[in-house]
């Protein structure tokens, strides 16, 4: 008891902590204490986007084996005619995260409601068609994907919940199938709905000879089972680019010209877009009716925008060789890609910079011009050469030296090419082909005339080689060196890419000097000076 004591004490006196000193107070709630309504946020509810429909094939129930193929080839016929169906509608979707406030719930929250988050109050102005909403931001909207499990075996009724849950699948599209008559079967399909646990049966007969032909109609209605409401019409044509590309919110749905009878009502965004065109996009609404679009897509301009201001302004800007006006601009229209941006005004110095347009988006440039001269400030003067620099004309001499090459190549290739087509027709030009000429010939005349044809022929195709070697030139370790066009070409392009390197090397690229060696300790020399040795090294500015 005695140990106990001091523990009660203690927490009578805390109790009374929280009790008001003056009379007539009350106990502090835990809310008040710690302001729970101050800082708790409104309810927030996440909707499921996204559903998964799965077909499996039908079991043969029919007890004929010669019946199996149908069990794997009813789910593709069932799947064939519902993949193209990529939006359902669910009035009472699912809700993936509920955000529960906390606190007084009369109180005011912190936090708003975005957009697109929900609530409770929210959900229900939309159910009551308070709030208008595109179909994109509806949450009643949910996307369908299908996949076909055909190498599944057959599931039968205690199977069938574990393979879904296996597969993540929302949907499940099971069945079975029975001789009805010698030449009729009945089908029956299971559509199973991972929401409430619910199946819903379909039923169909059809011929055995006809079997996959006459299924329409059971697609037709679990198509509008899935769907979840009645549909309406939209006719998609494009002008002059058939085949289009047709999005219906964001999911594909076909190409043009595109006639969909399965499109359920609401604020639809459509999108139609093609290679080497621009997209075209626009709203549909198609709450109350069905609707035909005709669109025209406009060849793609590989274009960008660019926007400068300077600091003065009126300043000329330059993109590349282009003269763009002076600033401000605002939005000018020019080529995608990098290129080189001048801002030259008069008694300032030309501001340069390299400048990345990119398709479709507005490049902002601010500059702040310096006074001074270009030509005096910029000492290196391979900056300013034509708007192009010296090192840009040594690249080009390069690019040229490659084509000069490219034509080397080939007439060389084709002097040796008029070689080898004539050499089966002038064997007499070697000593064996010479002396079996000699050999088959049966007098001399029939000898000189087979050996002056052949000959004829040696020489023309010698001359045309030479032809073709005297313009590409010949440079190898047999042959030696024998100047052509070609040839001095590759020299004349490795010469001016040299030549313009070293036009725009100067003292701030290429440092010369005489420095001190570098010895642990200098070593006196004549006139008592110690030894020094000369040096040359690029400065690299990037």
């Amino acid at each position: 008891m005695i140990l106990r004591f001091p523990k009660k004490f203690c927490a009578v006196l805390a109790l009374c902590g929280f009790l008001a000193l003056p009379q007539g107070g009350t106990l502090w709630a835990v809310d008040d204490y710690y302001d729970f309504p101050g800082i708790s946020s409104r309810e927030k509810i996440e909707f499921e986007r996204e559903r998964k429909l799965c077909f499996f094939p039908l079991r043969n129930i029919t007890g004929d084996s010669n019946l199996d193929f149908y069990s794997a080839g009813y789910a593709s016929v069932l799947y064939s005619g519902l993949k193209s169906v990529v939006q359902i509608y669910d009035e009472n979707a699912l809700p993936t995260v509920i955000q529960h406030s906390f606190g007084k719930q009369d109180a005011s929250p912190v936090s708003s409601l975005k957009e697109d988050e929900w609530d409770g109050e929210k959900l229900n102005r939309l159910k009551e068609g308070k709030i208008p909403l595109s179909v994109k931001k509806d949450p009643r909207y949910l996307s369908l994907r299908s996949e076909p499990f055909e190498s599944e075996s057959a599931p039968d009724e205690s199977a069938a919940i574990p393979l879904a849950k296996k597969n993540n699948c929302f949907y499940t599209v099971t069945g079975e199938f029975e001789r009805s008559s010698q030449e009729e079967l009945k089908i029956r399909i299971f559509l199973r709905s991972f929401k409430d646990g619910s199946k819903k049966a379909f039923s169909h007969k059809t011929s055995i000879r006809r079997s996959y032909q006459e299924m329409n109609p059971l697609v037709v209605e679990l198509k509008n089972f899935v769907l979840g409401k009645s549909t309406l019409r939209l006719s998609v044509r494009s002008e002059s680019t058939l085949g289009s590309l047709v999005f219906l919110d964001g999911n594909y749905i076909g190409k043009t010209p595109l006639v969909r009878d399965d499109i359920l009502p609401g604020l639809h965004e459509v999108r139609v877009t093609r290679d080497g065109f621009d997209d075209w996009k626009g709203d549909v609404d198609m709450r109350t009716s069905s609707k035909e679009i005709q669109v025209q897509l406009f060849r793609e301009k590989k274009e960008g925008l660019l926007s400068v201001t300077s600091d003065p302004p009126g300043a000329t800007v330059y993109f590349g060789s282009q003269n763009l006006g002076v600033t401000p601009l605002t939005k000018v229209p020019v080529k995608v890609g990098w290129n080189r941006l001048r801002v030259a005004k008069e008694e300032y110095v030309d501001s340069l910079k390299g400048v990345e347009i990119k398709k479709g988006e507005n490049s902002e440039i601010s500059v702040s011009l310096k006074k001074g001269d270009s030509v005096s400030y910029y000492k290196n003067k391979k900056y300013v050469f034509m708007d192009h620099t010296y090192d840009d004309f040594a690249i080009y001499s390069l690019y040229g030296t490659l084509l000069f090459y490219a034509g080397y190549y080939y007439f060389n290739l084709k002097a040796d090419s008029v070689l080898e087509g004539a050499r089966p027709m002038t064997n007499a030009m070697t000593l064996t082909g010479l002396a079996s000429l000699a050999q088959s010939s049966p007098n001399l005349n029939t000898f000189t005339a087979a050996y002056l044809y052949q000959y004829n022929i040696f020489s023309q195709a010698e001359a045309k080689a030479n032809y073709y070697r005297d313009l590409g030139g010949v440079f190898s370790q047999q042959r030696g060196f024998h100047g052509g066009f070609m040839l001095y070409g590759i020299a004349a392009m490795l010469a001016l890419s040299v030549t313009f390197y070293w036009l725009g090397l100067d003292s701030e690229t290429l440092d010369v000097g005489v420095a001190p060696v570098k010895t642990p300790y200098f070593v006196k020399g004549l006139e008592n000076r110690p030894e020094t040795e000369t040096y040359a090294r690029f400065n690299y500015r990037f």
